[in-house]
């Protein structure tokens, strides 16, 4: 029976009993034993600045920019600190967003309308990516009407491969993305080579900073070898990187910078043909609180440029420190790590090892990995200030893990997964169409009404969010991508509908 409002509302004190009650699973984001999408620089004062300015400005519009003008004013500053990260000159430009995925939507909506209008037809764009580039540029094309075309990277390196994307570029690329670092194993690619590629044959370049924009420059301060990213590489036409992650502001915050300010053109939405008010919206959002826009300004300025170098030296301390330990532990490193490193094993498996570290208070994430690109499975560990404290108590965790798991007999629910990876990947054909991915569509529905609770047993979701992941990974791992897609959008419907 789904729950209706309350005849009476509730007191203060019943509303956080409730919400109490509800957070009682959650992961403790300032704990430091999160490798996963959790930023903390364990600065107790950060917060309670971030939370005083998070309530002076919850209610204040940004839709309406003429009634709170505090917006423009605190954005100018926060594109322009930005700008000076990345070394944009004067007519450098950009947005304030609430994540990387919306910037990276204003700019691949910027290359699609730009490259549009200069072929003066109506095509399908492309965007050419390493395979290691974020899913969010699949999801903009999804949205906007393109198409993704992801290349292999260099097996060693797990770099981009300049040679690979050169050779993917057809009269329908309209984009091609470069990430420093990528999210999987935090490894940079090479932009200075992809811009020029782009320079050459007149394609837009965008470089995905989201996670080391505000973090690179000051650990190339420090003598880490970093190389070119931004603006004084000629070819880079925009750049997104987050307040969120390295900057250490609340959640909700991050900006799209564009090299000429006719280019944020093509990114903003105009609307003057209605009667109501006339419609200018910079980013995807129409109204959005300035709460999160005020605690990244207040953030930013709080810590300063010595802060932050100060952040930086603790970070590449456990980068390093952790790094060591996984080398002695026997793991392979994945790639040169940056603020992300990554490691795999060909004798246990990563999934269990993941579960067993969450027993511990260790939260990993597991990544599956492309088996036709040679590249196996991993566990990804973002890595951040607080872990310098931390990272010897947690590789400490993991030898024992490790071994622990290594003494494990297969489970029988495995045998299982094994079976349904087998039933579902029947499903799908060499060759994939339109018409093909309607029928899988359609399959897919008949079996998850035969096998859908019988899945959700296995996994432990049909009481519940289970305390271990592993088996959810291992299936998704072994299904072909587009019956995983499907498999994990049904999962997450009766996650969400049943409320856990």
């Amino acid at each position: 029976m789904r729950k209706g409002l309350p005849k009476k509302g509730l007191s203060k004190e019943e509303i956080i009993q409730r919400l109490n009650e509800y957070c009682r699973d959650d992961a403790d984001p300032f704990s430091g034993k999160l490798f996963t999408i959790a930023f903390e620089p364990g600065v107790e004062e950060l917060r309670a600045v971030a939370f005083e300015v998070l309530k002076m400005f919850a209610f204040k519009n940004m839709l309406d920019f003429t009634e709170f003008p505090s917006m423009i004013r605190m954005e100018k500053d926060l594109i322009d600190i930005a700008s000076s990260l990345v070394h944009g000159d004067e007519q450098v430009t950009g947005t304030f967003t609430f994540g990387g995925t919306e910037s990276v939507f204003l700019a691949v909506k910027a290359a699609r309308d730009r490259f549009i209008l200069s072929r003066g037809m109506i095509t399908i764009p492309e965007i050419v990516m390493p395979v290691t580039g974020h899913p969010c540029y699949d999801k903009a094309a999804e949205y906007m009407g393109l198409k993704v075309k992801r290349v292999r990277v260099d097996e060693e390196s797990l770099t981009a491969d300049p040679d690979a994307i050169n050779e993917a570029i057809t009269e329908n690329t309209a984009m091609i993305v470069g990430s420093t670092p990528n999210w999987p194993f935090g490894t940079i690619d090479p932009i200075k080579d992809l811009a020029e590629i782009a320079l050459d044959k007149n394609i837009w370049m965008h470089v995905d900073a989201c996670v080391g924009g505000f973090v690179l420059p000051f650990m190339k301060k420090l003598g880490e070898n970093i190389p070119e990213f931004d603006f004084r590489i000629e070819g880079v036409c925009s750049i997104s990187m987050d307040p969120h992650k390295y900057a250490y502001t609340p959640i909700g915050a991050s900006i799209v910078l564009f090299r000429k300010k006719f280019y944020k053109m093509f990114s903003q939405y105009a609307n003057i043909r209605w009667p109501g008010y006339p419609i200018v919206n910079p980013a995807v959002l129409s109204s959005r609180s300035e709460a999160l826009l005020a605690a990244a300004w207040a953030i930013l300025h709080f810590l300063g440029e010595e802060g932050y170098m100060e952040l930086a030296k603790k970070l590449v301390s456990a980068r390093n420190k952790i790094v060591k330990g996984l080398k002695e532990i026997g793991y392979k490193i994945m790639g040169e790590p940056s603020v992300i490193a990554a490691f795999t094993s060909d004798e246990l498996n990563l999934f269990t090892l993941c579960d067993e570290m969450a027993k511990k208070g260790w939260l990993f994430l597991p990544q599956k990995g492309i088996a036709n690109m040679n590249i196996p499975p991993s566990v990804h560990l973002t890595i951040t200030p607080i872990h310098d404290d931390l990272s010897d108590l947690m590789i400490s965790d993991l030898k024992v893990c490790t071994e622990a798991v290594k003494k494990m007999p297969p489970r029988e629910a495995e045998g299982l997964l094994e079976m349904f990876g087998t039933i579902f990947s029947m499903l799908v054909p060499g060759e994939m169409d339109l018409a093909t991915l309607g029928k899988i569509l359609s399959d897919m529905e008949r079996m998850v009404n035969v096998y859908g609770e019988r899945i959700l047993k296995i996994l432990g979701l049909e009481k519940g969010f289970p305390k271990e992941m592993g088996m959810i990974y291992q299936l998704l791992a072994s299904l072909p991508p587009e019956i995983a897609e499907l498999l994990t959008n049904y999962v997450v419907i009766e996650i969400f509908s049943r409320g856990i």
